[in-house]
């Protein structure tokens, strides 16, 4: 029974950490398909400066990189926007007719990205921020942004004189994540030229590269190309904060799952201890027989290990088949999510790395046990 309640231990452990493990996958690849979909494979600012312009000189040094299928220019700074009687700061991003806009098809939840032409000016906006101004498309009033003019010197007795002001309607919402979408929205870059008094002058360049090619060598290639004036930066290093989080809360959460683990090892324990105390008489005739120490201690070590193994290997097993039917069948639902199967995703290095756990603890837990088995005296044969 002690034996049964040790295997059961490990091998609900060593199921739970599989499904956890798998779910973190899951999530992950959701946030990092949103990503995606939003900043570009790689993105080029300039050291040292808000903006700059991109004019021929610049232009053949990208061009001469062969991966690079895509250029679009952007234009991003800190505004004030208001509607109706709210009013928020919030990151303006001014694109050229070169973004691409389908990628926004998977982020958009209202609406569509449009962000109009001459005679009017719409513009795409971040979930949060849509909420704290309690706007949505099709809003009937117009959104009021504006900003301190930077050609103008601030005056008291007038202070709308000093600011830079349009007005552009609201034609669709998207999310991405929270801190992107309680801050920002998307508009033409001529509108946000205008409104900053910025003509002709943006502050990075998004690069969309041959999907068969390594960010990373592209970089490197670009940033040869360009020199130590620019800065060069692939999609991961934009998110750099967001990978580690996602990281470390995984590590993490495997710490806690290894320490359930090693408090259930302690069944193990007990286990071969009163395994020990019975079979003191077995073991003297053993060594009256001439086994050794060593052979005895061999046996209670396997003992521990084949009930880690065991058990763990079912838990781990059952794990992964549960994962795998979820990962290609979809049997668990979300309600109101952006997915509506429960994401996960089968790692094998999760599931070796959950099986090595488990049977390194078993062995470990043993080795008490074993070493106190083969310490028994011949005397205890009566």
């Amino acid at each position: 029974m002690i034996t049964a309640i040790a295997m059961l231990g490990f091998g609900v452990g060593g199921f739970a950490m599989v499904v956890v493990l798998s779910t973190f996958n899951g999530f992950e690849n959701i946030v990092e398909a949103t990503i995606n979909n939003y900043d570009p494979d790689i993105k080029i600012t300039a050291k040292g400066k808000k903006t700059f312009v991109y004019n021929d000189a610049l232009k053949s040094k990208v061009e001469q990189e062969k991966a690079v299928v895509n250029v679009s220019k952007s234009l991003e700074e800190k505004v004030v926007i208001k509607y109706d009687q709210h009013q928020e700061i919030a990151k303006i991003k001014g694109v050229d007719s070169n973004f691409e806009a389908s990628k926004f098809d998977s982020l958009m939840v209202l609406g569509d990205f449009m962000l109009g032409d001459t005679s009017r000016s719409f513009g795409v906006f971040g979930g949060g921020l849509a909420n704290k101004l309690n706007l949505f498309p099709g809003s009937p009033e117009l959104i009021t942004v504006f900003v301190p003019r930077r050609d103008v010197a601030y005056n008291s007795l007038n202070p709308m004189a000093s600011l830079s002001s349009k007005y552009l309607r609201a034609s669709g919402i998207f999310i991405v994540h929270e801190e992107i979408d309680g801050e920002t929205f998307i508009t033409s870059l001529d509108f946000a030229q205008d409104l900053l008094s910025y003509p002709n002058s943006i502050s990075s360049l998004e690069l969309s590269i041959d999907q068969n090619t390594d960010p990373t060598v592209v970089k490197e290639s670009l940033q040869e190309l360009l020199g130590s004036e620019w800065e060069v930066k692939t999609r991961r290093e934009l998110n750099e904060l967001i990978y580690k989080i996602f990281s470390s809360e995984k590590w993490f959460t495997f710490a806690i799952l290894s320490l359930v683990l090693i408090i259930s090892s302690f069944n193990i324990f007990g286990s071969l201890i009163m395994l020990v105390l019975d079979k003191k008489k077995d073991i003297s005739i053993l060594k009256s027989m001439g086994t050794t120490e060593q052979t005895i201690r061999r046996v209670f070590m396997w003992q521990g290990s084949y009930i880690a193994i065991i058990g763990g290997g079912v838990g781990v097993f059952l794990a992964s088949v549960l994962v795998w039917s979820q990962e290609y069948f979809g049997w668990f639902t979300m309600d109101n999510a952006m997915v509506m199967e429960y994401p996960v995703e089968l790692l094998l290095n999760d599931v070796l790395l959950t099986f090595g756990t488990v049977v390194l603890l078993g062995y470990l837990i043993s080795i008490y046990p074993a070493r106190k088995a083969s310490k028994t005296p011949i005397s205890n044969i009566n």
